[in-house]
C-alpha cells in the first residue's frame, strides 16, 4: 500500500494506549458476542479452518475464545496498541492458551504475514481509526493473506445508535461531524460513519465472493439487560473521544462538558428509548 497518497491515514477517535479504553473494549466485546448470540456468522463452515487472524484485536477478548473454544486452531490477534497486546499476551499465558498468539502490528500498513497465510481473517470496530481513504488498499490486504476458499469476517456500525434524548443525539452529531471532517466517514454526506453499506462493495472488490450480510440490533432502552452495560460503555467512550471533538473544532469543552451530563442523566431516565444497530458481511476467497 502506498501510505503517501492518503492525506490523513490514521485518525484514532480514541487512543488505544488509554486504560479506561481497554477496559471498555473488553465489555464491548462481549456485549456484540451477545448480541451476535455466537463468534461467528451462523452457517460459516469451520471445519477447513486451521490458521485465523483477528485484526485491531484489542485486549484479545474475540482471539481468546477462539482458542478456548477451537484448540486445534491456531489464532493470531494484532493490534496496533503494545498495551493492548501485552494484556492479551499475559491473559492467554495465565489461561494457558497455547494456540493463542499476539502481535503489535498496524493495520493501516501492509501486514508481515505470507500469502495465504489463514483461513479466517476477522475484524471488528475499524471503523474508529481507518480513513475512507483506505478501506478498500486494507480489504484488499486481508484478501493476499488468505487462502483460497478461506473467508473474511467484517463487523461494523455506523453510529450510537438511535434515542429519543435530545442530548444523546446533539452529543452524537458533534461525534459524527468530527468523524466526517478527520476523513473517517464513507458516506457521501457524511452525517454517519458509511461502513456498513460499503462492506460488500470493498469484499467484493477484493475478491471475495459471495458476500452476505446479516444485521443485529441491541434495544438498550430504560429497563433492558443491554442498558447497564451500554451506559457503561458509553459514559466511557464519550468522556475519552472529547479531546478528538474538540482538536476536530467542532464543540468546545465548555459545551461538550454540559452536553455529557445531561446526556448520561437521560440514559438514566425511566423513558429512555435506545436501539443499536450493527452489521456483519463474510464472504470466501475465490480461489
Amino acid at each position: 500500500m502506498d501510505h503517501k497518497q492518503y492525506p490523513n491515514p490514521t485518525t484514532y477517535v480514541i487512543s488505544p494506549e488509554e486504560g479506561a479504553e481497554m477496559a471498555r473494549l473488553i465489555d464491548q466485546d462481549e456485549m456484540i458476542t451477545e448480541a451476535m448470540g455466537t463468534l461467528f456468522p451462523p452457517g460459516l463452515d469451520l471445519l477447513q479452518v486451521r490458521d485465523m487472524l483477528d485484526v485491531a484485536c484489542g485486549p484479545g477478548g474475540w482471539t481468546r475464545k477462539i482458542a478456548r473454544q477451537l484448540p486445534d486452531v491456531e489464532v493470531t490477534g494484532i493490534d496496533i496498541s503494545e498495551r493492548m497486546i501485552n494484556y492479551a499476551t499475559a491473559y492467554s499465558q495465565i489461561e494457558h492458551l497455547e494456540n493463542a498468539h499476539f502481535l503489535v502490528c498496524d493495520v493501516t500498513k501492509p501486514l508481515p504475514h505470507l500469502d495465504e497465510s489463514f483461513d479466517l481473517v476477522n475484524a471488528r470496530g475499524m471503523l474508529g481509526f481507518l480513513h475512507h481513504s483506505m478501506w478498500p488498499n486494507v480489504i484488499k490486504e486481508f484478501a493476499r493473506i488468505t487462502r483460497p476458499g478461506g473467508f473474511v469476517v467484517l463487523t461494523e456500525s455506523d453510529d450510537f445508535g438511535h434515542s429519543n434524548s435530545e442530548a444523546f443525539e446533539r452529543y452524537q452529531q458533534f461525534i459524527l461531524q468530527a468523524v466526517a471532517k478527520s476523513g473517517l466517514s464513507q458516506h457521501p454526506l457524511g452525517t454517519h460513519w458509511g461502513a456498513t453499506s460499503m462492506l460488500r462493495v470493498h469484499m467484493r472488490a477484493a475478491g471475495y465472493q459471495p458476500v452476505q450480510v446479516i444485521p443485529y440490533v441491541v434495544d438498550y432502552s430504560a429497563g433492558t439487560k443491554a442498558n447497564a452495560s451500554v451506559y457503561a460503555n458509553f459514559s466511557i467512550s464519550h468522556k475519552l473521544i472529547q479531546p478528538f471533538l474538540i482538536k476536530a473544532g467542532v464543540v468546545t469543552q465548555e459545551e461538550i462538558d454540559e452536553l455529557y451530563e445531561q446526556c448520561f442523566l437521560d440514559m438514566l431516565s425511566d423513558d429512555f428509548s435506545a436501539l443499536w444497530i450493527f452489521m456483519t458481511a463474510w464472504g470466501y476467497k475465490i480461489a
